[in-house]
């Protein structure tokens, strides 16, 4: 099984040699190239500089070359008292800075070109079968977290990229193949504890600083503080049911599948989780691939992988393979890189009609190469357990899907054509969408986030943010604002 991320075809234009060694990595314009202050001597934690091999060895670790910042000074915090010192050290020097754990921001919002509170060391992971918890540090990844609960019988509810650091994507959401059966990510944190912008340690959950637990709930990372601690709920796994089924079609005939699948997927037993990617074919096909994962009754993925065949003959029939949820999370991480350099856009809606698909599909064809995929998301089932107000995220009962726009490539020269072209696609599609996007997946050519990101719940995170950070500390491009 393939990572939903890979597009066959997609124009990478390899260059020889690692191209983040030495471009793609650098203070963008109009930012100030910072000479700090000497750091404080700071136990549990390293200062790491530029020239020094950790440092260049950790700016290797950004995952999206594109938007990649070298910042004078790395703060390596190992531990919660560690994070406080710095932060109140960087307060009272007035110096700006930014949080990173997994470093997977497709925008760069967890980079500074002057001090980067590195959290990446926090990476131990608890499993207490009694609770059906697990408590991990924030710079824990999911692969991590995974690895310790295999064979136990439990799984957390999450993404599946290995490398994505569990802070980030639990604090904007945290999609996934298990998320229409036990809800997203977020919808199974029972805890977080984090430095606030005194350096002091809190609590959030269901009874202390309960507004402070609901906005970190879908709010995002990097907002109120820096969380360094999560308590998850985990939940019972076995064998798993992995499954694809593709076609190659002429725009009118694909036209057909995204309908059917788009009425189906959202709708069918919670245990099925079906993702439809589609991208540019051969001469003017349209390549369109159903995966996904089911904990559901074979009888039931059948059904609906047939009702799609149906509609158009696949290239080959429909493949179901039970494996154990260790191996289906390996599958669908890929056993490839991901490309040095990506931009990526987002759309929550409830259908898309028929001059939409259209739109879709003829932008897709019309692409004098594979620039541009499509990933759609199937939402539904236990993620609308839960109100739109009910968490800071707000994409729940009014919408049915989300549209993953994706490009990904490894030439530096290639950026300025791959960012119009995925600037160019996304307008077109203006016209038969309703603007919501997902946090998780940064946009910064939004020009409504807020509203975009958290609809009629950004009043409430404004109003959390002023309690708990009224001097904006903790900011950057697309933060919670004060007002």
């Amino acid at each position: 099984m393939e990572s939903p991320y890979f597009f066959e075809g997609m124009d990478f234009g390899l260059d020889e040699g690692d191209p983040r060694a030495t471009q793609g990595v650098d203070t963008p314009a109009g930012e100030m190239d910072w000479v700090l202050p000497e750091p404080p001597t700071t136990a549990g934690c390293t200062f790491l500089r530029p020239g020094q091999k950790a440092y260049e060895d950790r700016i290797k670790t950004i995952y999206n070359a594109r938007t990649a910042i070298r910042p004078a000074l790395f703060a390596m915090c190992e531990t919660a008292a560690a994070i406080g010192k710095v932060i109140s050290w960087a307060s009272s020097k007035s110096l700006p800075f930014a949080v990173r754990g997994g470093a997977h921001s497709y925008e760069g919002f967890s980079g500074s070109s002057s001090l980067v509170v590195d959290i990446s060391k926090l990476k131990q992971v608890s499993f207490d079968k009694t609770s059906k918890t697990v408590t991990v540090g924030a710079g824990a990844t999911l692969s991590a977290i995974q690895t310790e609960l295999k064979g136990t019988g439990y799984a957390l509810a999450c993404g599946t990229c290995p490398t994505v650091g569990v802070a980030g994507h639990v604090l904007g959401g945290g999609y996934g193949f298990l998320a229409r059966a036990y809800g997203l990510a977020m919808d199974s944190l029972t805890s977080v504890r984090l430095v606030d912008p005194k350096g002091n340690s809190l609590v959030a959950n269901a009874s202390s600083n309960q507004d402070l637990f609901w906005a970190c709930r879908g709010g995002g990372g990097g907002s109120f503080g820096v969380v360094f601690e999560l308590t998850l709920r985990v939940h019972p796994v076995g064998d798993v049911d992995i499954f694809s089924v593709g076609w190659a079609l002429p725009p009118d005939r694909a036209a057909r599948v995204i309908d059917a699948w788009q009425k189906w997927a959202p709708q069918a037993d919670n245990g099925i989780t079906a993702l439809l990617k589609v991208g540019k074919g051969a001469g003017q096909n349209v390549s369109l691939k159903c995966i996904g994962q089911s904990i559901a009754a074979r009888t039931k993925i059948e059904k609906g992988l047939k009702a799609l065949e149906a509609i158009e003959k696949p290239i080959t029939p429909h493949s179901i393979q039970k494996v154990t949820f260790w191996q289906a999370f390996q599958k669908f991480g890929g056993s490839s890189r991901d490309p040095y350099f990506q931009k990526e856009r987002s759309d929550f809606l409830p259908l898309l009609n028929a001059l939409g698909i259209r739109q879709a599909l003829q932008q897709i064809v019309a692409q004098p190469t594979s620039d541009i995929g499509l990933i759609f998301n199937a939402y539904g089932g236990a993620i609308n357990d839960l109100g739109e107000d009910a968490t800071a995220f707000p994409h729940r009962s009014s919408v049915s899907y989300m549209i993953h726009y994706y490009a990904g490539w490894d030439a530096p020269k290639l950026t300025q054509s791959k960012v119009a072209a995925m600037t160019a696609f996304y307008d077109g599609m203006r016209p038969f969408l309703p603007g919501k996007a997902y946090v998780n997946y940064s946009d910064a050519q939004l020009t409504s986030y807020q509203t975009a990101y958290w609809g009629k719940n950004i009043n409430r995170l404004k109003k959390v943010k002023r309690t708990f950070d009224p001097g904006n500390l903790f900011q950057f491009k697309q933060s919670v604002p004060l007002v």
